[in-house]
């Protein structure tokens, strides 16, 4: 009889030992770190650069990005609320820029969004008022990914940026040393202002909606260049761009 209790003792007790182990287990946190996974960037030669994108513009007209052509990758530069409608400028890690014209119904995308934009077979080349725009790509071919692109705005003059404006459209520059920053003229959309170093004058152009207090007495700008027409223009995302 005792033997038996022993047993049925043991039995039980190793039973208990084992259900314990499995529910300490089962409660356990996973472990690593939480939260999203981390970005991990993409192979190299999975995305063309912006420059070699913009290099199968003809040079007029309108031109249809062939099917096949690779995705492109690149980060969100401009304040959407001073810009035109639709428009959408980003740069890529190459420092390559490019004028996007969002679908109709496309949200907004902030600045510091990354883009992922696939072109191939339905986006159209064309120049839009003076800048080489990609317009007609579906919303679903723009796809937000996760991860950062930093960007570092080419230090320059005023005069270089006239010079260089076809290749650095939509790219990121910084002027200092301006000798001054005066309105030229306004509108019910904005205000167009004149921007001016020792080397020349270009235009900025601040909308109203925007709600960006210009400084004046600024000497250094921060920006993204643009074409209008046959004038070269510095747009801005917010008031600290002014310093």
């Amino acid at each position: 009889m005792q033997l038996m209790n022993k047993t049925k003792f043991s039995i039980r007790t190793w039973a208990i030992l084992v259900l314990s182990v499995l529910f300490v287990s089962c409660d356990k946190q996973p472990i690593g770190p939480e939260g999203p996974d981390p970005y991990i960037p993409a192979p190299p030669g999975t995305y063309m650069s912006f420059t070699e994108l913009k290099a199968l513009y003809p040079g007029s007209g309108d031109f249809s990005i062939p099917a096949g052509t690779k995705k492109v990758l690149g980060v969100v530069v401009s304040n959407s609320a001073n810009e035109a409608s639709g428009n959408v400028r980003l740069q890529d890690e190459n420092g390559g820029g490019l004028l996007l014209y969002t679908a109709f119904g496309s949200p907004a995308y902030p600045m510091g969004s990354i883009l992922e934009i696939d072109a191939a077979g339905a986006g159209i080349f064309s120049l839009y008022n003076g800048d080489l725009e990609l317009r007609n790509v579906p919303q679903t071919k723009v796809i937000l990914k996760s991860g950062t692109i930093a960007i570092t705005p080419r230090v320059t003059t005023i005069g270089e940026i006239i010079t260089n404006r076809t290749n650095w459209s939509s790219t990121m520059v910084t002027v200092n040393n301006l000798t001054s920053i005066t309105q030229a003229s306004s509108n019910s959309t904005g205000v167009t202002y004149n921007v001016t170093d020792a080397s020349g004058t270009i235009q900025m152009f601040v909308r109203v909606v925007s709600g960006i207090s210009v400084n004046t007495s600024a000497r250094s700008i921060t920006g993204y260049v643009n074409i209008f027409n046959t004038t070269t223009q510095i747009g801005i995302r917010t008031a600290a761009d002014l310093q």
